[in-house]
């Protein structure tokens, strides 16, 4: 009796503790198709869609049908013919590309996914693979021993994201910490990988959702939505490249943005009036500190009103925009979703008569308070909407506006509690907030991308978003939010642009100097010199807090900060290369070191991830304390080059350097070129017609530069310019061949200097096959002559501009 007395309560807590749960089940039938394979479960429907040889789809649902709402993240169409091969076994189903093998148990139904070669990737957990709990969905994943975890776009942690569990929700959260979760952009894609190969899984649901990364247990991992279909792609690597190459065919790509966008940009909350506005701009100018863009917060708007001025604070700003571009500024004006319910207010009058805004179900139109008070808000899943809202921007365009600052579009109000049950268009198919709430900012970013290209649909502008999903890298940049000026935040912006990079989002940065609080000269510097080296380069601060402009420190700490952002202008050339690069790859330009070295552990580890590569030839190592004078680094494999210290070290080492205050340690790869070129106050500000490229020269590498007219979409009718570089270096002899690989844009280069990094004094130089001169003077203003610098070790040869140019060094 005491025994049955036991065992029943516990059976009976063991039923009623899954009784929620409902799994797949086993396979009842099947159909096979040109591009896809459709299963019948005993409890749902399974589609298997094959993408791409490395791409697959997993798409289930316990709703009897599969929605037909189109996905807002992915734009690549599914193909309607794939090559692939499909047999039935007795107990399992088998899918086979040229890379992939798929095998689906029959009962239950379970997926294990092998390469071509049976080794196997990654598989459904054997007990639980796919349930159904209401609503809620979730997927199962087998844990492996050593298996790793990056991405999900922007996580305060570190890379590494094992042992965790991540909710995407897009959240605004002021002065956030590493402990934080979620923030403001949700981007539902991660990457596995287990004995240096890798995988990707991209959860394609808008729902909030949840990515449990072996939180509290060892068995599996798991993620899964409130709502919505388990639709998830399995992408193969195996390197980890390719696998975000291939997300970002999914979700799309960037765009070339225009060049003045990589200059220093400057902001504040809030630069008004008008004659404030002038005196930061002059003052760039005076201190002769670099700075491309100025940036309007909220006060510049007549009561918070989007799409209007403020006549007292910019009673011309028509007037003041063109006389800031005269003097090489851009300006870029805060736009919040929020329209304040005014009737007497145009864009307010306007969104309601034309039926524009976010509804109750009972119809009548939602109001949340925020800047300007109680605010409709647009549905930005409605193209009518989009058009409108694209339309009210033109307003500011015509004015002069070079670009726009989505913010509060997570989307936010007071309070943080946007309604659930407010209704949107959901592209016809109606749609809740639960669905609608993380894609609120993606959808605002396209109607703005769309509305400047209506306006000027051949130039360029600046976008930049708070807020977003998988895929808002098609549209805009992103920055991290509101930091706070402290330590934690300093090396959080080393960690966080690196994590959204691998999450497909290439174009990112953070409120440099921290937005919330006051840096110390010091920080502000050491903030600034990593600032310099991250895509997106904008200082700004909060309300009421003291002036963090460069010029508004004191004269050495001006001196630093001027050095550190006109290096910055120097780089341009390499740093424009890498956007290209982005964009026809979708890869980082800001890498964390395994990217680029896969199989080095130690590029794995927690402080190397306080380093990381600007494209693949520079290794930059920022000091992210405001007291330490020196690094600790890891130099892969190969020979690296100091730029601070003019001298070479092995690979495969951790190594300290010193980096006193003036010096962030920069490393060039063995084999890597790095274009350059002379100083400016801002883009365009002058001619640039010659060419500076730096060479660590190698066995054998080589390099091409593209370059266009940074303004406009010529480019992609073919104006644009491919430059090869390669070097080879043998028996004392390096030889440099540049050729034009497209020629469709006049670069307007007349001349080339070269710097031939940690060499010997040349026995003789040629240009061409013709012996050219010694310039002893060492002042570059004759061409076809070198110098060598004795101390420093570098060659200078000075060259005129040509499509081909053969370079050889006798040593």
């Amino acid at each position: 009796m005491v025994k049955y007395s036991i065992i029943i309560p516990m059976f009976l807590c063991f039923s009623t503790l899954y009784a929620g749960f409902t799994f797949v089940g086993k396979i009842k039938n099947y159909n096979v198709f040109p591009n896809k394979v459709e299963f019948t479960l005993t409890n749902a429907n399974l589609i298997i869609y094959v993408v791409d040889q490395n791409i697959l789809r997993f798409r289930y649902t316990n709703q009897g049908e599969f929605s037909n709402a189109p996905s807002y993240a992915v734009i690549f169409q599914q193909p309607e013919k794939v090559n692939f091969l499909f047999n039935e076994e007795s107990d399992k189903f088998v899918i086979k590309t040229t890379e992939l093998i798929v095998q689906i148990k029959k009962d239950p139904c379970r997926i294990s996914i092998f390469d071509n070669k049976m080794n196997l990737l990654n598989k459904d957990d054997e007990y639980y693979g796919v349930s159904f709990d209401n609503d809620e969905v979730r997927c199962f994943k087998k844990l492996f021993d050593g298996e790793k975890f990056y991405g999900l776009g922007e996580k305060s942690d570190q890379l590494l994201k094992n042992g965790n569990q991540y909710t995407m929700w897009n959240s605004d959260f002021p002065a956030y910490n590493s402990k934080r979760d979620p923030l403001y952009v949700s981007i539902p894609f991660f990457i596995g990988i287990r004995n240096y190969r890798a995988y990707g899984i991209f959860f394609d649901n808008t729902y909030k959702s949840y990515f449990n990364m072996g939180a509290s247990n060892k068995e599996f991992y798991w993620f899964g939505a409130d709502k919505g279909e388990m639709d998830y792609y399995f992408i193969y690597g195996p390197q980890i490249k390719r696998v975000i190459t291939s997300y970002t065919m999914l979700t799309g790509k960037i765009e070339l943005p225009p060049l003045w966008s990589l200059g220093y940009q400057q902001s504040r909350w809030s630069y008004y009036p008008e004659t404030t506005v002038r005196r930061i701009a002059q003052s760039f100018r005076d201190y002769e500190i670099p700075c491309d863009a100025i940036y309007l917060d909220i006060d510049y708007m007549d009561g918070y009103r989007v799409f209007t001025w403020d006549k007292e604070k910019f009673p011309n700003p028509t007037k003041m925009i063109n006389d800031l571009k005269a003097k090489g500024f851009k300006l870029i004006t805060i736009i919040d979703p929020g329209v304040k319910a005014d009737t007497e207010y145009f864009a307010a009058k306007e969104g309601v008569e034309n039926d524009l805004f976010v509804k109750y179900p009972n119809g009548k139109f939602y109001e949340g308070q925020v800047w300007p008070s109680w605010s409709y808000f647009p549905d930005f899943t409605y193209d009518k909407t989009i058009n409108w809202w694209g339309d009210k921007l033109s307003i500011l365009l015509k004015d002069g506006i070079e670009g726009f600052w989505n913010d509060m579009n997570e989307p936010a109000v007071w309070g943080q509690a946007f309604p659930d049950i407010v209704q949107f268009s959901d592209n016809g198919f109606g749609a809740d907030h639960k669905k609608i709430h993380n894609v609120y900012a993606l959808q605002m970013a396209k109607a703005t991308r769309e509305g400047v290209r209506k306006y000027s649909p051949n130039k360029r502008h600046f976008i930049l978003t708070r807020a977003g999903f998988s895929g808002i890298q098609r549209y805009s940049a992103v920055w991290t939010g509101d930091s706070e000026s402290n330590e934690e935040h300093l090396k959080l912006a080393c960690i966080m642009p690196q994590n959204l990079g691998l999450s497909g989002v290439p174009f990112i940065g953070t409120d440099v100097g921290g937005f919330i609080g006051e840096p110390t000269a010091r920080l502000y510097v050491r903030w600034m010199q990593l600032g310099s080296f991250t895509p997106f380069f904008r200082a700004h601060s909060e309300f009421n807090s003291r002036a963090k402009e460069p010029f508004a420190f004191d004269p050495n700490t001006r001196s630093l900060v001027r050095d550190i952002i006109r290096f910055r202008y120097q780089l341009l050339p390499y740093l424009y290369n890498e956007f290209y690069n982005a964009s026809v790859t979708g890869l980082p330009i800001m890498k964390p070191m395994f990217l680029n070295y896969q199989n080095d552990e130690n590029c794995y580890s927690y402080d190397s991830q306080l380093q990381f590569m600007l494209g693949d030839n520079l290794l930059i190592a920022p000091v992210l304390s405001s007291t330490d004078n020196f690094k600790k680094l890891y130099l892969p494999g190969g020979k690296w080059y100091s730029f601070n210290e003019n001298k070479t070290y092995d690979g495969s080492n951790w190594i300290i350097v010193n980096a006193p205050i003036e010096q962030i340690p920069i490393f060039i790869r063995q084999g890597g070129f790095v274009p350059m070129q002379d100083v400016q106050n801002f883009v365009g500000e002058k001619k640039i017609d010659e060419l500076q490229v730096l060479l660590f020269p190698s066995p054998k590498s080589e390099y091409q530069l593209y370059q266009d007219d940074g303004i406009s979409y010529d480019y992609t009718s073919g104006k644009y310019s491919i430059t090869k570089f390669s070097e080879e270096l043998s028996n004392n002899k390096l030889k440099i061949h540049i050729t034009t690989e497209h020629d469709g844009y006049n670069t307007g280069l007349k001349n080339y200097l070269f710097k031939i990094l940690a060499v010997s004094a040349p026995k003789a130089v040629y240009v061409n096959n013709e012996r050219i001169s010694d310039n002893k003077k060492n002042d570059y203003k004759t061409n076809n002559q070198f110098n060598f610098d004795k101390e420093k070790s570098i060659l200078n040869i000075k060259t005129n501009y040509s499509k081909k140019l053969e370079i050889q060094i006798e040593f």
